[in-house]
């Protein structure tokens, strides 16, 4: 079953483009083109129509010269795909930038599901944010305890001279200190990591649009 996470980084992925180049066509895919579909693709995916000229300009080099008509026939029948409420709301969460293509009859739709899309995709961060702050804590506890074994065995080594001893007697105790603060950390990092978890899944029930 794929994850939120998976479909974002899809979705996101997808939209990576939008400020990108388009893509160049061959002789034969601009002879066979199908400029419907082509403008369709660009519209539903959230391009702007003047994505033809760059399209357009790598045929004209094979001497095809585009069909405009037909292009913006698909690009208009697209973007009306595009700028939705529903369709706002996922750009918005999968953290794509808006590049305001909606005409001004759908700016406002697609600008309202935007906006809900992007509040859950800051709560989102603010989740990943606590987590990974809470892992780092606890990576570096293990790192230290890992060094406070070393110290220990050291210390019952008959060996080890006094200096060392005194030098590791210091360490340890500076490590367990350290132990400490780090797990006094985590602790009110994960009551805060509570809420905010409680809130993104407040704001995917009130503000998501549908099932």
């Amino acid at each position: 079953m794929e994850t939120a996470a998976g479909r974002r980084f899809a979705i996101a992925t997808a939209l990576a483009g939008l400020t990108g180049c388009a893509a160049t066509f061959s002789e034969s895919q601009c002879s066979a083109n199908d400029w419907y579909a082509t403008g369709y693709s660009d519209g539903s995916t959230g391009h702007h129509a003047s994505r033809l000229v760059q399209r357009g300009g790598a045929c004209l080099e094979h001497g095809v010269v585009p069909d405009r008509p037909q292009y913006a026939a698909g690009w208009n029948d697209g973007i009306q795909a595009f700028c939705t409420r529903e369709n706002g709301f996922t750009v918005g969460e999968s953290g794509a930038s808006y590049e305001r293509v909606c005409p001004a009859s759908l700016e406002a739709d697609f600008r309202e599901g935007y906006s809900r899309g992007h509040a859950v995709f800051v709560a989102e961060y603010e989740v990943s944010r606590l987590e990974s702050a809470i892992d780092k804590r606890s990576a570096r506890i293990r790192e230290m305890q890992h060094q406070m074994q070393y110290a220990v065995d050291v210390l019952t080594a008959p060996d080890t001279a006094t200096t060392d001893r005194l030098f590791l007697l210091e360490r340890t105790k500076s490590l367990s200190e350290e132990q400490g603060r780090l797990r006094a950390e985590i602790e009110r990092l994960n009551a805060e990591l509570a809420d905010k978890r409680i809130r993104l899944e407040a704001l995917r029930q009130t503000l998501a649009y549908g099932s």
